[in-house]
């Protein structure tokens, strides 16, 4: 089986998340009121995540049977049915990378023949 994807899709995308600590406490103490009025208790973080057209994919290979997902690791999933994405194959046993890595994975399989 043969899938391609916009070579595009091959990334992560950043996620910035931002709140305020005190926002929804019902009782705030008179020192929490003056550090909202401060600006303070305002809390962020960074991630990345696959590109949502490549998680489409990824998905979808899951679904087909030929991809195990590894949801919480950046090793990449485990290939349980050979296939060929973007003109590299994946055989029964190799990883299939994250979007970000996947970029170098088929440069390093087409320069190499695999």
């Amino acid at each position: 089986m043969k899938f391609e994807i916009d070579e595009s899709f091959l990334t992560s995308v950043t996620i910035r998340k931002e709140w305020n600590m005190y926002v929804g406490k019902k009782k705030l103490t008179p020192d929490e009121l003056i550090k909202i009025l401060k600006g303070e208790g305002v809390c962020s973080s960074i991630s990345s995540e696959d590109h949502p057209e490549f998680a489409k994919l990824r998905d979808l290979l899951e679904q087909q049977g030929f991809i195990k997902t590894q949801r919480n690791c950046w090793n990449g999933d485990d290939v349980i049915k050979t296939f060929t994405f973007n003109g590299a194959k994946f055989k029964k046993g190799e990883r299939f990378p994250s979007a970000c890595a996947m970029p170098g994975h088929l440069k390093f399989s087409k320069k190499f023949g695999r």
